[in-house]
């Protein structure tokens, strides 16, 4: 049985975002009509309610959170797996937030490629680590969230210490105290192994973290078999979380874009692009800020 035929709530593509919204991403990128192509769609699997903070026996934490300090959201951009697109769809994020005005703190934690901090200005630098005499170099995430969002772009192969720097800290519980959410967005490459450690993260954290399960459709666009996966499928029935389709982008603008080291809308004021090749970066962008939107977890 695929996930659509399970009875959970799903949201279409066509109530939202709305036409005036999608009209305004098109201004943000340079105010042309878009070209219809397929849709990226999104699902939500059980959607949550938000709860109210719990209120801290500590005066002091009562009184940061309960009135002066705003709800904030730390986004991880995970996949464990190096290749699965983490930092490709961690630039899409990002462009979908200065195009709506999301004013967030951007966290490059892949400090040997630098992927995020060699195109985006302002980017702040941490990394996570199994030595405890450096394990406090990730702390800096969660003290950036006191005043903005923060979105996290990580490495391959650190889900171990990842995990162990949250539940060591009982990040979790601090963030209730301190109006500060987890958002795991997790990029999968279709691969049974790649799902698998999605899995292994919705066990580990259950419903305490937000996950959203990011089917890249850059890499793999047939999801029938994980759809029908024993093991997805009883994770569908045991937690909450989203499932977005996140579009394939082509291959020459990719490569082109990636060797100039410019941002998606900044690619389209380049000479190299040419106006067929424009109209595709701007129908990635628009399917893209649709995938991020309609979930409704980037405040």
């Amino acid at each position: 049985m695929s996930i659509e035929q399970q009875e959970k709530p799903t949201i279409e593509l066509e109530e939202f975002p709305t036409k005036t919204e999608i009209e305004d991403w098109q201004q943000e990128i340079d105010g042309n009509v878009l070209v219809e192509e397929k849709l990226v769609t999104v699902s939500t699997i059980d959607q949550k309610h938000e709860s109210l903070p719990k209120t801290s026996e500590n005066s002091f934490l009562a009184f940061k959170n309960n009135k002066y300090k705003r709800p904030t959201t730390i986004h991880i951009i995970d996949g464990e797996k190096g290749g699965c697109g983490k930092s490709f769809i961690c630039r899409a994020f990002i462009e979908y937030c200065q195009a709506n005005a999301h004013d967030m703190v951007i966290v490059d934690a892949d400090i040997s490629n630098r992927d995020i901090d060699k195109i985006y200005p302002n980017v702040e630098m941490a990394f996570f680590s199994d030595d405890e005499k450096q394990a406090y170099e990730a702390d800096k995430i969660f003290e950036f969230a006191f005043t903005k969002s923060v979105l996290v772009n990580l490495p391959a192969q650190v889900y171990g210490n990842v995990t162990n720097w949250i539940q060591r800290n009982d990040l979790v519980s601090l963030g209730e105290e301190y109006s500060i959410n987890f958002t795991k967005w997790f990029v999968s490459t279709g691969g049974v192994d790649s799902v698998n450690f999605f899995l292994k993260s919705l066990d580990d954290f259950g419903d305490d973290i937000t996950h959203v399960f990011v089917k890249n459709y850059g890499l793999c666009d047939d999801w029938e078999y994980v759809e029908t996966m024993p093991e997805f499928l009883d994770a569908v029935q045991k937690y909450n979380f989203y499932v977005v389709d996140f579009p394939k982008f082509p291959c020459w603008e990719r490569n082109t874009i990636d060797r100039l080291s410019v941002t998606f809308t900044d690619a389209i004021l380049r000479p190299e692009l040419k106006i067929v090749s424009k109209q595709r970066v701007k129908n990635f962008l628009k399917f893209a800020y649709t995938a991020f939107a309609t979930t409704g977890l980037i405040e």
